[in-house]
C-alpha cells in the first residue's frame, strides 16, 4: 500500500510523466495521461491519503510501474 503524499508532489509526478490537467472544478483537478485514454481526479487537498494515492496509480495504467513514489 502507498503512503500519504502532498498534492504538489502528485501533480509534479503526473507532469513529469507527460500527464496534463484537463479541468479543475469543485474539489478535484482532473488529469489525463499521455495516451489520452485514462483520466484521474486528484483532490484539492494539501495531503492526499494513501488510499487515494493508490487509486490514482490504478487509474493511470499506461504509466510505468512505481511512477508515483
Amino acid at each position: 500500500m502507498g503512503k500519504p503524499m502532498k498534492r504538489l508532489h502528485v501533480a509534479a509526478a503526473l507532469r513529469a510523466h507527460g500527464c496534463e490537467p484537463v479541468r479543475n472544478r469543485g474539489g478535484h483537478e482532473v488529469w489525463r495521461c499521455p495516451c489520452g485514454q485514462h483520466t484521474s481526479a486528484v483532490p484539492n487537498h494539501r495531503e492526499i491519503t494513501a488510499g487515494v494515492v493508490n487509486s490514482i496509480q490504478k487509474q493511470m495504467p499506461c504509466l510505468e510501474e512505481g511512477w508515483l513514489q
